[in-house]
């Protein structure tokens, strides 16, 4: 049955195109920086195979969703609707082979994955409605970069944030391996230095970029400023809760970083609050960020814990973890393609809905060069979880990143 509507070749193909990434459909990149990121595959030579690899990824990943663009796109290509049948067979039961295939221990995580994502929204809805969005520009093709102006992702800010930590203990509280004795005496300082970040040019992006950083933590009374919190007031601050209030960058792309076509996703203004508890050397972190400025004006809220090891007075490790939740406003702006987009683009229609949005694991190594200067190094990954890793805009779900500090401690 296969053989008469597909010739061998095209089975051939449709049987790569089974395994093949997002990004290989991709335009490459005329300059990219692709460290520890896949390049964009080459397209087949013949035009005919190359839209039947491209609408076999494409229904793999989206189905019966699939954009009206893509069907008559294949249609164009010389596939008739009996062609077009089998080619959907064809991909369905490859995709029900490998998900047979897949391990007992993924699929428990995928159970359970599926229970705690119950209640959000549905990944479609019927009928889709365009993104309310008056200042943003159509999105389209998948092409990136990133600003060095652009705000980090809340997972990269995870991973700066475990530097900072390092740099704000006094040194006299490191060499007594956090025993309580100067630090009410030491809270006040401020630690201004250097950085550089090695990060996806947007969660989810083809490329990654290298990104120069300021390193920023004040701490002044019940003021302070810093990367990952903004700037602020603590209303309590103790030597096991910290709760404050500030206003804090909430991420976002230029016109130019992003996919070809998308148009800007500008950075903006968030009111945040948060909670520091600090137990058995733990240290978890709750907040939330309410956008009241620029294009997203959601709601994302964070959770992280960190555990501060002292290897000597002047050497420390720190593994961090932590996630991210955010409002359907915030991920439908960040990762959704409305209508006007997915006319300019050929993808489809996308609606994340409120969920789950990343999780992120990092490992902080800081080592005192003076009782002022410091060196910092992050390293770590980050995945998107729920809905928004089926964004047309996502090639990659999980994610390196880096970052590099050279610091200087003022005050006691």
């Amino acid at each position: 049955m296969r053989k008469e509507t597909l010739t061998d070749l095209e089975v051939t193909v449709l049987a790569l195109a089974c395994r093949d990434p997002l990004s290989s459909i991709l335009p490459k990149k005329r300059f990219s920086f692709p460290l520890l990121g896949a390049s964009a595959h080459l397209p087949l030579a013949n035009p005919r195979l190359e839209a039947l690899r491209r609408f076999a990824i494409l229904y793999r990943l989206h189905g019966r969703a699939l954009a009206l663009a893509e069907h008559e796109r294949i249609c164009g290509a010389g596939y008739d609707p009996r062609q077009i049948d089998a080619i959907r067979a064809f991909v369905t039961r490859a995709s029900f082979r490998k998900d047979s295939a897949t391990s007992a221990l993924t699929r428990v995580v995928r159970r359970w994955r599926t229970v705690l994502a119950s209640w959000r929204r549905p990944r479609f809805r019927s009928p889709l409605h365009s993104i309310p969005n008056s200042s943003r520009e159509p999105r389209g093709a998948i092409s990136v970069r990133v600003s060095v102006n652009n705000p980090i992702s809340t997972s990269f800010c995870l991973a700066i944030s475990a530097v900072i930590t390092t740099l704000s203990i006094p040194p006299a509280l490191a060499q007594s391996q956090g025993q309580s004795g100067s630090e009410q005496q030491s809270k006040d300082h401020v630690v201004i230095g250097v950085g550089a970040g090695y990060a996806p040019a947007y969660q989810g992006a083809e490329d990654y970029r290298v990104m120069p950083l300021p390193v920023i933590d004040i701490a002044w009374g019940p003021f302070f400023a810093n990367l990952r919190n903004g700037i602020g007031v603590n209303a309590i601050d103790t030597d096991h809760v910290t709760i404050g209030a500030s206003v804090a960058v909430m991420p976002g792309y230029r016109s130019k970083d992003a996919p070809q076509g998308i148009g800007k996703l500008t950075f903006g203004a968030g009111a945040r609050g948060f909670m520091n508890l600090k137990a058995a050397g733990f240290v978890a972190t709750i907040g939330a960020t309410k956008g009241f400025a620029g294009n997203t004006k959601g709601l994302v809220a964070d959770l992280s814990l960190s555990r501060p090891v002292f290897v000597s007075s002047r050497f420390m490790l720190i593994p961090s973890i932590g996630t991210t939740w955010a409002d359907g406003k915030h991920n439908d702006r960040y990762f959704g393609v409305n209508a006007a987009q997915a006319v300019a683009s050929g993808l489809p229609q996308f609606r994340a809905g409120s969920g789950f949005k990343d999780a992120s694991a990092t490992l902080t190594v800081q080592y005192r060069l003076t009782d002022r200067i410091s060196l910092g190094a992050t390293g770590g990954v980050t995945t998107l979880l729920g809905n928004v890793q089926d964004s047309p805009i996502v090639a990659h779900k999980t994610q390196p990143l880096g970052f590099l500090s050279l610091s200087y401690r003022f005050g006691h």
